[in-house]
């Protein structure tokens, strides 16, 4: 795990394998959740900031990076399971959560039917559909993306040069896709099935049980501003913010504006 602040690195250990999570600071617990077909390196830009806050625990959610991969497809249920356990053998019994897309979607399942765990929670680029709407997304937009079919029983994400990549997401650093490339190759199987279960799950009845107070927070650019003022309105009080100039991810391309919005609202500063 890439940080400016040095921290130490741990697993935990449960029935479906290990998972790992990187802690560092001191303060208040803060949980970070990165996006699926990602890992918690994610972070490795903003949570120095944190880290003088708070006590941050950054997880590899299971199946990615340092996390063992399960021996069956997970439900959003069995992921927030996962970060439930991970709290519970490290002694957190309240914390924060700062959460990316399908890592959002996990927080918003652990805050609805979790409310005693949550603190405060912040959103970023927080997808946000019914299962209705999932089964379309499901079947217009992310299967059609999983072209290899010969490499696994499933259809998955084909893995991809630099210069094809590039040519796709001029805004993509070599960094990026050289760590994106290394987890690809050996969770993209996990992905197509953990995509599949987010286009299952619920987040719109999820996030009307949300008490904690929330803040949601998306790139200019991105593409789930077009559900962000139903996600306002479904979570009672939240804030909406965006971060101008930004494309996505904003914790990526505006890490100073990014960190200072979250820690403003989490150590309720505005």
């Amino acid at each position: 795990m890439v940080s400016a602040t040095k921290g130490t690195e741990h697993y935990v250990s449960r029935p479906d394998g290990k998972v790992y999570y990187y802690k560092v600071g001191q303060g208040e617990p803060l949980t970070l959740l990165h996006n699926m077909d990602w890992s918690g390196w994610i972070w490795r830009k903003v949570i120095g900031d944190f880290a003088q806050h708070f006590t941050c625990y950054n997880l590899d959610l299971p199946g990615y990076d340092h996390s063992d991969i399960p021996p069956r497809k997970y439900s959003v249920e069995d992921y927030t399971k996962a970060v439930l356990d991970v709290l519970d053998q490290t002694g957190v019994k309240r914390t924060n959560i700062v959460a990316f897309h399908g890592g959002a979607f996990l927080a918003v399942d652990l805050a609805a039917r979790h409310p005693e765990r949550v603190n405060r929670l912040v959103l970023s680029g927080l997808p946000f559909w019914n299962k209705e709407k999932g089964k379309i997304l499901w079947e217009r937009y992310f299967l059609p993306s999983f072209t290899d079919r010969t490499s696994f029983d499933i259809p998955v994400e084909p893995l991809s040069s630099w210069e094809e990549t590039h040519q796709k997401e001029p805004n993509l650093t070599h960094e990026r896709w050289q760590k994106k490339e290394e987890i690809k190759k050996r969770s993209r199987r996990w992905t197509a099935l953990s995509f599949q279960a987010l286009c299952e799950h619920d987040a719109e009845a999820a996030a009307l049980k949300i008490k904690a107070p929330t803040l949601i927070l998306n790139g200019e650019g991105e593409q789930v501003r077009r559900t962000e003022e139903k996600a306002k309105a479904a979570i009672k009080g939240s804030i909406l913010k965006v971060i101008e100039g930004s494309t996505g991810p904003a914790h990526e391309e505006k890490p100073d504006e990014f960190a200072r919005l979250v820690l403003d609202f989490l150590l309720a500063r505005a």
